[in-house]
């Protein structure tokens, strides 16, 4: 575990011109990620990495791929088969209904991390005999986890809280 030292604290000002020279030197604008998950995250990259603001700044202009590199390691990847339970029987009970009443359904999952809840909603649309006229979409930040979702092969141990869910 990486110890978080005091001189690596920075400001949200600081955090704001991380964010700028980042977005100038990448396709990158986390500009509406929440600030304070951010500070802590950029914080933890600066202790991780040894560096200070100085550092990182020029790390993001003069470094090619540091950019893609901060971004994997600042954002998070959350994500477990029907997650959110109550939230997949809404779906099932109140919008598959009304899904069910096109020909054809393009479904994007923004932020899918490695996929388990595209996977969950292809589960669903398929019991409720929708998946054959569905086209899912899976995109994330991180080609990383990208590439585990396009695998769609999970740890065997997470099965049990998969089901409970």
């Amino acid at each position: 575990m990486v110890e978080l030292n005091n001189d690596k604290n920075i400001s949200f000002e600081e955090l704001e011109e991380v964010l700028y020279l980042l977005r100038m030197s990448s396709d990158f604008d986390l500009s509406n990620y929440s600030k304070s998950s951010l500070k802590r995250r950029v914080e933890r990259l600066l202790a991780l990495q040894q560096m200070d603001l100085v550092d990182l700044k020029n790390a993001l202009v003069n470094i090619e791929g540091f950019a893609a590199y901060m971004v994997e390691e600042i954002t998070v990847n959350v994500t477990e088969m029907f997650r959110d339970p109550a939230f997949f029987i809404a779906l099932r009970d109140k919008v598959t209904p009304y899904l069910s009443t096109f020909p054809r359904l393009r479904l994007w999952s923004a932020g899918c991390s490695s996929g388990e809840e595209l996977y969950s909603l292809a589960i669903l649309l398929k019991k409720e005999s929708l998946l054959q006229r569905s086209f899912l979409y899976g995109t994330d930040i991180s080609q990383d986890v990208l590439e585990m979702a396009k695998k769609g092969v999970y740890p065997t141990q997470k099965i049990k809280q998969y089901t409970a869910n």
